[in-house]
């Protein structure tokens, strides 16, 4: 065929920014009295991915090359078409809050060869969950990588030990309270790198050091 970038663009927007599957836009094109037909729309989608996939390697080569990057990954349902129904697949995202640039990595599994395979070459921060996959020597253990954690999944602990522990429980989320005021007036302000740093050193610092 000879579709005009436009429609494969609007095509790729509603499939994946706006989840629209491809039979419910294939009936909305039929009411603007357009008929196509899944099989074509799969094989522009298929040219499409051809076209776009150097655009993918830049922006992973460009992640990559950051000083500093956030790992996560999501479980997705997955059909098997060779079995006729669903398996467990995981979406790992690695993102440069700096640049504000995500990418995307799809594997079949949890398990650590994804990242070792991604992140072969990254020197810098690696902040995380706390996933143990991530502790790898070939990832968070090996030279060069400084692999930190998120405040918010060490809270979730302290929360879950109030039945147990409530007084150095209440204490721990009182302090992390403080420290999120801090990152709630870095946001406001709008400060710049610098600023950030410097408040972070000043008031952040002595709260996390006498935890």
């Amino acid at each position: 065929g000879i579709p005009e970038a436009g429609l494969l663009a609007q095509i790729c927007v509603d499939k994946y920014a706006d989840h629209l599957p491809i039979y419910r836009q294939i009936k909305r094109y039929e009411r603007l009295g357009m008929t196509l037909n899944a099989s074509t729309i799969n094989g522009w989608l298929e040219g499409i991915n051809t076209l776009l996939h150097p655009l993918y390697e830049a922006l992973g080569n460009i992640i990559k090359r950051s000083g500093y990057i956030q790992a996560d990954e999501s479980p997705i349902k997955v059909l098997d078409e060779s079995k006729a129904k669903a398996h467990q697949g995981y979406m790992w995202i690695y993102r440069d809050p700096v640049k504000r640039l995500v990418y995307f990595d799809y594997q079949k599994g949890r398990d650590s060869s994804g990242p070792i395979r991604f992140l072969e070459h990254f020197k810098g921060y690696l902040q995380t969950d706390g996933y143990g996959a991530y502790e790898n020597p070939q990832i968070g253990g090996k030279s060069g990588v400084q692999l930190i954690h998120c405040m918010a999944h060490a809270r979730r602990y302290a929360e879950k030990s109030l039945d147990y522990d409530k007084e150095r429980a209440e204490h721990f989320l009182s302090e992390v309270q403080k420290l999120y005021a801090i990152e709630r007036r870095i946001r406001e302000n709008d400060l710049t790198d610098e600023q950030i740093l410097a408040e972070r050193q000043q008031n952040a610092k002595p709260i996390l050091a006498s935890l």
